[in-house]
């Protein structure tokens, strides 16, 4: 048993966490393809996954009122 009671609830919340790591997931994508790579240890795996790095981007973004990196994080959000 499970208490889940508000399955309505649920779903929506599912649903903005999936929307949040897709977004994540993409912004990384694009700033390890255009920006800056991601740095490869020496035993072959990247320092960071792609979601982390792009989770870190989108929350410089946020919090610091200069734009560094230049990158439209919202552009990603509409899908054109």
């Amino acid at each position: 048993d499970t208490h889940l009671t508000n399955i309505d609830r649920i779903d929506k919340l599912f649903a903005l966490v999936i929307v949040a790591f897709t977004w994540a997931y993409i912004v990384g994508i694009y700033v390890h393809e255009n920006v800056k790579q991601i740095e490869t240890k020496k035993h072959g795996r990247k320092a960071k996954s792609l979601f982390k790095y792009g989770l870190g981007i989108i929350a410089n973004i946020l919090m610091n009122p200069q734009n560094t990196h230049r990158i439209d994080i919202f552009k990603f959000l509409s899908c054109t």
